[in-house]
C-alpha cells in the first residue's frame, strides 16, 4: 500500500511540473531609434531595410525613426575630439562620419591621432 501511495504522489507531483515555455517572455518590437544611434556610434554606414530586418529579425522597420536615431548617433560620434581619440587608439575612422558636413576636417583629426599612434608604437 505504501508503494502505491508513493507512486501515486510521485506521478501526481510530476504531472504538476511547469512547462518552461508556457511563460516565455513576449518579444517586443525593435526600438529603431536606438538601433540607429547604436549603428552610428559603432561607425557603421546607414543600413538598408533588408539588412536591418536580417540583423534585428524584425521586418517591421520604421525607417524614419532609424534615420533620426542615426543622425543623433552621428551628432554624438562625429566630433573632432572623438575621432582624434579613435585614431590615437588605433581604431578605424567611423564610416558613419563620412556623410557629415565637416567630414574632411574630422578625417584630418582622425589621421593626426592615427599618426601619433603609429609614432608611439615605433618608440615602444
Amino acid at each position: 500500500m505504501k508503494r502505491i501511495a508513493s507512486a501515486a504522489i510521485i506521478l501526481f507531483l510530476s504531472g504538476c511540473q511547469i512547462d518552461p515555455y508556457t511563460f516565455a517572455p513576449n518579444l517586443t518590437t525593435t526600438d529603431w531609434y536606438d538601433a540607429g544611434i547604436e549603428d552610428a556610434i559603432a561607425g557603421v554606414a546607414v543600413r538598408d531595410n533588408e539588412s536591418l530586418a536580417d540583423a534585428f529579425n524584425d521586418s517591421g522597420i520604421n525607417r524614419t525613426q532609424y534615420l533620426q536615431g542615426y543622425s543623433e548617433g552621428q551628432r554624438k560620434t562625429c566630433q573632432h575630439d572623438f575621432v582624434y581619440a579613435r585614431g590615437l587608439s588605433g581604431k578605424a575612422f567611423p564610416t558613419s562620419c563620412d556623410t557629415v558636413e565637416n567630414a574632411t576636417q574630422l578625417h584630418d583629426a582622425w589621421q593626426k591621432g592615427a599618426d601619433e599612434n603609429n609614432s608611439s608604437v615605433r618608440l615602444n
